[in-house]
């Protein structure tokens, strides 16, 4: 095999063990949101997850099924605390369209997961990627609702928090 063709694959295989969206944004975070005292948006990229700090929990997840996985990502709390966040509810829309409230209730009572990996596998847009908005609903049976399955949005393409 020649060099150029060993460097070829090398960059293939590079790209492949990435995540997704380690280099670019996973989702925008924009509405009442305080950074550095002025209203603004915010790519959320795999930097920010670094410093929000990741979560890991064992749930079932509404549309898999009745068995637990784990769910790591970060808590919607922390990302939105982290933002400086100053709403009342957020508003979540996923790359197909599909919009949904979630009122921050929700947020600060449950842990919720902003996932990004399931069983350790990072999500792609194939699999309900780049990120899934997971309840914890082994934790709390009333989780366990076609109204926290509505919230539960996948292949997040924006939050905005109102």
């Amino acid at each position: 095999m020649n060099f150029r063709k060993s460097l070829a694959i090398m960059a293939v295989a590079a790209t492949i063990s990435l995540p997704a969206w380690a280099s670019s944004g996973v989702y925008s975070v924009t509405g009442k949101i305080a950074l550095q005292g002025a209203i603004s948006a915010r790519e959320i990229s795999a930097a920010d997850f670094a410093a929000i700090g990741q979560t890991t929990i064992e749930t079932k997840v509404l549309t898999l099924g009745d068995q637990p996985h784990k769910v790591t990502g970060v808590l919607a709390r922390d990302l939105l605390n982290y933002v400086g966040s100053i709403g009342n509810k957020i508003s979540v829309v996923a790359l197909d369209g599909y919009t949904m409230e979630i009122p921050m209730e929700d947020i600060q009572q449950y842990d919720v997961v902003i996932a990004t990996e399931i069983d350790g596998k990072a999500l792609t847009v194939r699999d309900k990627g780049p990120a899934w908005i997971i309840y914890p609903v082994s934790q709390h049976k009333e989780l366990d609702d076609t109204v926290y399955e509505a919230r539960s949005v996948w292949q997040v393409k924006s939050i905005t928090i109102e």
